[in-house]
């Protein structure tokens, strides 16, 4: 049983990345973003038990220190949460909660513990790429189709797309450039990867792309012409950036680079205010209000800051904002130490690449799952951790000499102790049938001990409570009875408001919800209901999320 696990855990990586780009749900309302959220926490669940109840392999190594500051932060944050239901829960849509935070590690880890062949981590490369070229297959004809909304491949968003590209795309180059029996499949991949990112128009994946490329190609050179190829490489991002900037592409999507940097400033100032913790994991929402000095956009609340590092910072605060970097820099360092070995390149690039896109962007399971899940694979194939190699071979010099007369010393010994040591074999080779299936059990005993069941069955509990339940509580809102929702997943204010009583909506705002609209509605059952203080407290929480929205200070100007 334990060695069936083994095999099946060793390609169960492999089966998310497959899945994570292409996954949706027709029958759920939220059909994109959250099937591949649940999978994420349940494949991470699921990757992470697995990992338990088989024989371990090698360690985490130098990331077990970073990896478990990193969780601690995230716990650390969700203790001092603005919101602790929105934080366990997650925002609707949005869901980077804090099993989310802790299921992103959970993949790196556990990618690391299961992937233990080249084969293995070859097809998880092979199946990510292939799935994200149907994406942008998906992108292509919604683009052709004259669709009404930026082609996404059915990702929910376009951004998430050209973030799974910049990953693809390196990946793809590297396998080709290594001249493997697929070398055309690779190459014709990039095809429709390509096509994919431009008709999503997201010039973070451009840039994304660019530094990407650029990385593989300093990974990539030989050591002679490390210097200009890093030269070339920081001068040709430098105008990828001035690009962007300076020409046309500055206004593409509405989106000019002045705005974007106006509200990360105001950023700055939401992180300023709770450096340490930040706010707690997904409770921008709630918070990034009363920090805003314009209105971005009409009625559109903004519940992220819009780039990566700015919005962890806010959310679990500096501390865990260092724990990732350190988690991120330690595997892209090693990386390029062992950038010489196959399949570093590929996988190191497509890590750099995604880390600018995400600079411009936030995190979101769909694409920062990934991201992960390619970071525990690189990890994998640095096993063993370069300082106990290193360690290991700084000796060898030392006692060699005295290794080889130990060993000729040993050798002769053996004409003397020849017959007494063929006598032991024979006694041993007698005892095994008798104690064979005790010594079995002995090892399995020693692989296996119980906390690590139990901690296994646990998990298997959290990925129904946090993956399968909210799946099943969105489908039933999209039938039209939140009532059952808030029983499958009763920490998700979405469906409380959906319900529309006084006492559900009073609950949905208990329950952290970051729509100010449904404050608005809210007040305007409490003024109904003759409550005025109440309603007013409603109105002004409205616009504590939102200051600029214009219902609810209507309102409060109808109650004065």
């Amino acid at each position: 049983m334990r060695r069936l696990l083994e095999r099946f855990g060793g390609y169960l990586p492999a089966v998310i990345a497959l899945t994570l780009p292409i996954v949706y749900l027709l029958t759920a309302s939220d059909s994109f973003i959250l099937p591949r959220a649940s999978l994420v926490i349940g494949g991470a669940c699921i990757c992470v038990g697995v990992a338990l109840l088989i024989p371990p392999a090698a360690g985490l190594g130098n990331l077990r220190l970073p990896l478990a500051l990193a969780v601690a932060a995230a716990l650390l944050a969700f203790a001092f949460s603005v919101s602790w239901p929105l934080s366990l829960a997650g925002s609707y849509t949005r869901y980077e909660s804090l099993p989310m935070r802790i299921a992103y590690l959970g993949l790196l880890a556990s990618s690391v513990w299961l992937l233990r062949t080249r084969r293995q981590r070859d097809w998880l490369v092979g199946a990510f790429v292939f799935s994200v070229s149907v994406a942008c297959i998906k992108a292509w004809f919604q683009w052709s189709s004259h669709a009404p909304f930026r082609p996404d491949g059915d990702l929910g968003n376009a951004n998430l797309l050209a973030a799974l590209v910049v990953m693809a795309v390196p990946l793809a180059i590297d396998r080709a450039r290594r001249n493997t029996m697929f070398i055309f499949a690779w190459v014709v991949a990039l095809i429709p990867l390509g096509v994919g990112l431009f008709v999503t128009t997201s010039r973070s994946g451009d840039l994304g792309l660019v530094a990407g490329g650029l990385a593989l190609l300093a990974l990539s050179v030989p050591r002679r012409f490390l210097v200009p190829a890093v030269a070339f490489s920081t001068a040709v991002l430098a105008a990828a950036l001035l690009v962007v900037s300076l020409t046309p592409l500055r206004a593409l999507n509405d989106d000019p680079p002045e705005l974007r940097l106006h509200l990360w400033s105001d950023g700055l100032r939401l992180v300023a205010a709770r450096p340490l913790t930040g706010w707690g994991e997904d409770a921008t929402g709630l918070s990034f209000g009363r920090y805003l000095t314009q209105d971005y956009a009409g009625l559109v609340t903004f519940d992220r800051v819009h780039s990566g590092p700015i919005d962890i910072a806010a959310t679990q605060g500096i501390l865990g904002l260092a724990a990732l970097a350190w988690v991120v820099g330690l595997v892209v360092l090693t990386a390029w130490r062992r950038r010489e070995e196959a399949g570093v390149p590929g996988l190191a690039a497509a890590l750099v690449g995604f880390s600018v896109w995400v600079f411009f962007n936030f995190d979101w399971a769909p694409a920062t799952g990934a991201f992960w899940l390619l970071a525990g694979t690189l990890w994998s194939s640095l096993r063993p951790i370069p300082g106990e190699v290193a360690a290991r071979s700084s000796l060898l010099p030392i006692h060699g000499e005295v290794a080889r007369s130990a060993r000729g010393a040993w050798s002769s010994l053996l004409p003397i102790y020849g017959e007494v040591a063929r006598s032991a074999r024979g006694a041993w080779s007698s005892l095994l049938p008798i104690y064979g299936e005790v010594a079995r059990s002995a090892r399995g005993a020693a692989a296996s001990p119980p906390w690590r069941s139990i901690l296994a069955i646990g998990l298997v509990c959290a990925a129904v409570v946090f993956a399968v339940l909210p799946i099943l509580a969105d489908t039933w809102y999209l039938r039209g009875h939140p009532d059952l929702s808030v029983r499958a997943d009763p920490l998700q204010a979405q469906y409380h408001w959906a319900i529309g009583t006084t006492a559900e909506l009073r609950r949905a705002a208990e329950l952290g919800e970051t729509e100010p609209a449904m404050y608005v509605q809210l007040g305007d059952r409490e003024r109904q209901g003759g409550d005025l203080g109440a309603a007013r407290r409603a109105y002004e929480r409205a616009l504590q999320i939102d200051p600029y929205y214009s219902p609810a200070t209507q309102r409060l100007a109808q109650l004065s």
